[in-house]
């Protein structure tokens, strides 16, 4: 997980979320840390990656499934 060049810009977007979803998102950033102990991982970085992995999968399935209908 590398994070992004002090070139490249970022948006701040602000949401509103669970306590346990964030509890989850705590408990990811941690194993993540754990993974690798000499990166300072910061709950922002872990929903980076968290959002980065679901548009993944999600822009690969609606890909599958446009493929299976031709």
């Amino acid at each position: 997980m590398a994070r992004l060049k002090k070139d490249d810009s970022m948006d701040t977007v602000s949401v509103r979320l669970p306590k346990e979803m964030v509890k989850e998102i705590d408990s990811y950033v941690e194993s993540l840390k754990g993974d690798m102990p000499l990166l300072n991982i910061s709950r922002a970085d872990g929903v980076r990656q968290l959002l980065a992995n679901a548009l993944k999968a999600e822009l690969l399935a609606v890909k599958k499934k446009s493929t299976q209908k031709k």
